[in-house]
């Protein structure tokens, strides 16, 4: 049994792994959490091994997920983390999307599952970007500051070239995850002040990459939709989500072509 302490967005949790390959998928997804101190340990995991193959996954306080396979695993820890850490992170503002750095200023990517956002932001760290996370951008209420959840990059499809994968990128049979270590840029830890959202929409039929202003009202509605844990918040989130609007820029990607969609990308933030 080998035991693996993180400490993710103030959490400090505990998962303890009955085999190498489990030990190595949670390492490889989560190792800018790493963390030695388990003094305050406020989520623990125990995972099993099943006599009929995967594993079970039992939360100290909760109940046990039989998983079939190590995406099983990958996919019940992150949700069940995710949703915890909500629970404890009340003062944040959860948002669905992924978090760049660019220019010493945050630009989110926010788009409904399948929609190429992680895609996007895969490929931006090879236009001068720097990480901050593929799935969650928790926003600091009051400062409009972004902070940072920087796990493995999740890509559920091989990229196009140039944007090949690194060889150490930790495969299931349904998920890549791109260790931060091995991503084309740097990481950030601190929180950055939001700049820009970007509600990325793939078009194949698009002539070329496109980018159109979108107003306050149409931003804050869009950041609703994409929120997690507004019920953490009064009035049901909806001051929060304004806040956030109205505190940044938003901007409509249509999206057919990585590089250029990237380079567009830049000049709307540098304008």
């Amino acid at each position: 049994m080998q035991t693996l302490n993180f400490n993710i967005l103030g959490v400090q949790l505990q998962a303890r792994c009955p085999d190498q390959s489990s030990h190595d998928l949670l390492l490889g997804c989560y190792s800018a959490f790493l963390n030695e101190d388990s003094s305050r340990t406020q989520l623990h995991y125990e995972i099993s091994l099943q006599a009929t193959g995967g594993y079970r996954l039992a939360p100290r306080d909760g109940q046990a997920i039989d998983c079939a396979d190590d995406y099983d695993l990958m996919y019940f820890f992150e949700k069940n983390i995710t949703l915890e850490i909500q629970k404890i992170r009340t003062d944040l503002l959860f948002l669905h999307g992924g978090a760049l750095e660019f220019q010493g200023k945050c630009c989110i990517f926010t788009a409904p599952s399948g929609s190429g956002k992680s895609t996007t932001t895969w490929a931006a760290l090879h236009h001068g970007f720097n990480y901050m996370s593929d799935e969650l951008a928790p926003i600091v209420p009051g400062s409009n500051e972004v902070a940072c959840y920087p796990h493995a990059l999740c890509l559920k499809h091989v990229p196009p070239a140039p944007y090949d994968l690194p060889p150490d990128t930790v495969r299931t049979n349904r998920t890549l995850h791109i260790p931060v270590t091995s991503l084309p840029s740097g990481t950030v830890l601190d929180p950055m002040p939001l700049a820009a959202v970007f509600f990325v929409r793939y078009d194949p039929a698009a002539t070329a990459p496109q980018i159109r202003p979108v107003s306050t009202a149409e931003c804050g509605a869009r950041l609703y939709s994409n929120a997690l844990n507004l019920l953490c918040h009064s009035r049901y989130g909806l001051d929060v989500v304004v806040a956030a609007a109205a505190g940044c820029s938003g901007f409509e990607l249509i999206t057919n072509d990585l590089a250029s969609s990237c380079e567009l990308v830049k000049q709307t933030l540098s304008g």
